[in-house]
């Protein structure tokens, strides 16, 4: 599940807050560091999590060095735990991740700090792997972003309304973006996949400014039994 989300968060690379002579790859380097406050919620069609929502936002920001990190957090509302999503089988689940950033993208796989909320358990401060690339935070998505295809501009319909939108797809053809520069995250509408089994929509549902985070508690330390324990599913939990 967190793969899907932050693979849904890179895609938000491809926003920009204006489109005018600038190259693909200075849209994209300008994406990367939304406005605080900003948040989209967006509802999943398709596939084993149809009809979860998940709202993006900037719940904050701090400075280490020279760097000004974002606090980033992805609300998912509505996800499957267990078996495939059903009308009888598996658990839904509120899970709220955030996470201290150098921007959004890539930089999102090495985070400073990460808390994580599942359903009514306790918020923690997760473990963070010391293993990763010691690149540039970013520089893969300015890669990727040189290399996608842009296919021009489209009118695309979603539950927030009716928007003039940049059609832009991945390299390798298996993912399609619509952006509109002036909305927070600028994404409103995604699609990943072709096959029956495998392609999800992601559609705007509303957006705005003033997020606040959703974790409203003082995290505690990283409780690794507690944390197995809320990750399965009701029916294998003990009482």
């Amino acid at each position: 599940m967190l793969r899907r989300l932050a693979a849904a968060s890179a895609c938000l690379l491809f926003a920009a807050p204006a489109l005018r002579a600038q190259s693909l790859v200075d849209i994209c380097r300008r994406a990367m560091h939304p406005p605080a406050g900003a948040w989209a919620r967006y509802r999943l069609e398709g596939g084993r999590e149809n009809g979860a929502t998940v709202r993006m936002a900037i719940v904050g920001s701090e400075a280490h060095g020279d760097t000004t990190y974002l606090w980033v957090e992805m609300a998912a509302h509505g996800f499957r735990m267990g078996g495939p999503r059903s009308g009888g089988g598996g658990d839904t689940i509120t899970m709220v991740n955030k996470m201290l950033v150098p921007g959004i993208g890539p930089g999102m796989a090495a985070p400073r700090e990460v808390v994580m909320k599942l359903g009514s358990g306790p918020a923690m401060v997760m473990p963070i792997s010391q293993a990763g690339s010691r690149s540039a935070p970013g520089s893969d998505a300015l890669r990727d972003c040189r290399n996608a295809k842009v296919l021009g501009w489209e009118s695309v319909t979603v539950p927030a309304g009716t928007f003039r939108a940049l059609h832009v797809q991945n390299e390798n053809g298996r993912g399609d973006s619509w952006v509109v520069p002036d909305l927070p995250f600028a994404l409103v509408r995604m699609g990943t996949g072709h096959g029956a089994n495998d392609s999800t929509q992601m559609v705007l549902l509303a957006h705005g400014s003033g997020a606040r985070s959703e974790i409203t508690e003082t995290p505690r330390p990283y409780d690794p039994r507690l944390f197995m324990q809320m990750m399965m599913p009701q029916g294998g939990r003990h009482q």
